[in-house]
């Protein structure tokens, strides 16, 4: 109904920044957190060729020009253009780890990986990608990239790992049967700016304006904990804290059976545990039953619904608000019922980034995400779900690679924060706060009664 006429972008004239980036360079320019950075790690298998995987990756900027954005300064503070450069192998790095033990020096080189994310990225002069190719023995190597969230999501970091490995395993650029990149980011930003205005953003803004109805475009989770806090501002040490919890078989398969049969999906499930848990706690904290059930959290959508982008790379994914009404304390079963129309509904309105409702529905919250001081971030939960059992992975000849992960001291802006990656065979559920303001006991209370709920979900039996 809504569908975004795709326009090219006149290379030769000043090319627009997305309105999600605008966001960052209007409010968070000189901002650095380890939120805006994403990393990723390939563990390789068999004997690497640096200066063949340098020709790769100066390769791939080529072919994805969102690789080569930067954002130059405007003298008027805005920040709202974008300037393509050549690709750049000033920031690939070879590294070697001291540790002769494999598994030793396998954390070695995720440290260095993380060492790289901590460094501020320079928005306006770039680049805004990191490559380090860590030896750890002859045949063992992690291939680890930090880039800037700015010109990258989720998904593109693993488009990003398959075509790095395909272009360094093929004789040429012509022999790696790539997909053709039908869309680059730069016309995306611009045929968003076309698009997104007049009768077509008041029709889709007036959605936004029925569901952020007094939550706001960042839903204040109204949850504290009592052991660490004393009503006052949350101290200025943000620290991680981390508690997980794995479903594993047959647990799991259970779990996908009875979600299954009821017409439902693992993210239905999850999102509704969820709040259905902070429900239960802003109960115990006092709030009545009308405030605590109207629950909203922050969420994310990968914005590919379109056939021409889904091999692109790029900031196509948005933040987005889920709200559900569980005032009447509904079973659980309904509960997902209800969270399925509410992940429909966000779906079928997705073409509206976060960063625009925000500016037109809820400007005092515009850009606070991306702000120097962490007070002023109202406290928020943020919840997501990866398929990381549909990770790729590359297999050529002698040469085996795995995308692994690079733990990071990545602390949730809004203080609570649930992942959940499915793994096929298993399930984990990590829940990351901000032990400044959520200590160990809550945590551990908070998983205990989350799991619990996806539990009562799997052992009821179906109608």
């Amino acid at each position: 109904m809504y569908a975004m006429k795709m326009v090219e972008a006149d290379r030769d004239a000043a090319l627009h920044a997305s309105f999600t980036q605008e966001e960052r360079l209007a409010t968070g320019r000189h901002v650095h957190l380890q939120n805006n950075v994403l990393t990723f790690g390939c563990l390789v298998e068999g004997a690497l060729d640096p200066g063949r995987l340098r020709h790769a990756f100066l390769t791939l900027q080529q072919r994805h020009e969102s690789l080569r954005l930067v954002f130059p300064e405007q003298p008027n503070g805005t920040g709202g253009t974008a300037e393509l450069r050549p690709p750049q192998d000033t920031s690939f790095h070879v590294e070697q780890v001291t540790s002769d033990a494999p598994d030793a020096g396998l954390r070695q080189a995720q440290a260095l990986v993380a060492e790289a994310a901590a460094a501020p990225f320079d928005l306006a002069t770039g680049p805004l990608v990191r490559l380090l190719c860590v030896r750890i023995t002859p045949v063992l190597h992690l291939v680890g990239c930090v880039v800037d969230h700015i010109v990258v999501d989720g998904e593109s970091c693993t488009v990003m790992a398959e075509e790095l490995f395909r272009l360094y395993s093929a004789d040429g650029p012509d022999a790696t049967n790539l997909p053709s990149v039908r869309t680059q980011f730069p016309d995306f930003a611009h045929s968003e700016r076309l698009h997104l205005q007049g009768r077509t953003l008041d029709t889709l803004l007036a959605y936004w304006r029925r569901k952020l109805d007094g939550v706001g475009a960042i839903p204040r989770s109204h949850l504290r904990d009592l052991a660490t806090d004393d009503g006052r501002r949350p101290a200025p040490e943000r620290r991680l804290l981390v508690r997980r919890a794995v479903i594993e078989e047959p647990r799991t398969t259970r779990l996908r059976d009875a979600t299954r049969l009821r017409r439902a999906t693992l993210t239905a499930v999850f999102a509704a545990a969820l709040k259905d848990v902070v429900r239960q706690r802003r109960l115990s904290l006092g709030m009545t039953v009308e405030q605590a059930g109207d629950v909203a959290v922050m969420g994310s959508i990968s914005n590919r619904h379109r056939r021409d982008i889904r091999h692109c790379v790029g900031y196509f994914a948005t933040p987005c608000v889920l709200r559900t009404d569980l005032r009447d304390a509904p079973p659980f079963t309904e509960a997902v019922r209800r969270e399925t129309g509410t992940l429909l509904g966000t779906l079928r309105h997705q073409e509206v980034p976060h960063a625009l409702m925000t500016r037109e529905l809820d400007p005092e919250r515009y850009g606070v995400r991306h702000r120097d001081d962490p007070a002023a971030v109202p406290g928020y939960v943020n919840f997501d779900v990866s398929e990381a059992g549909a990770a790729w992975a590359f297999t050529d000849g002698a040469l085996r690679v795995t995308m692994i992960r690079i733990p990071r001291d990545e602390v949730p802006r809004g203080g609570v924060r649930l992942l959940v990656r499915d793994e096929g065979a298993r399930v984990v559920v990590e829940l990351r706060t901000d032990a400044s303001r959520f200590g160990p006991r809550w945590a551990e209370a908070f998983l205990a009664d989350y799991m619990s709920l996806v539990e009562t979900f799997t052992e009821q039996p179906v109608p």
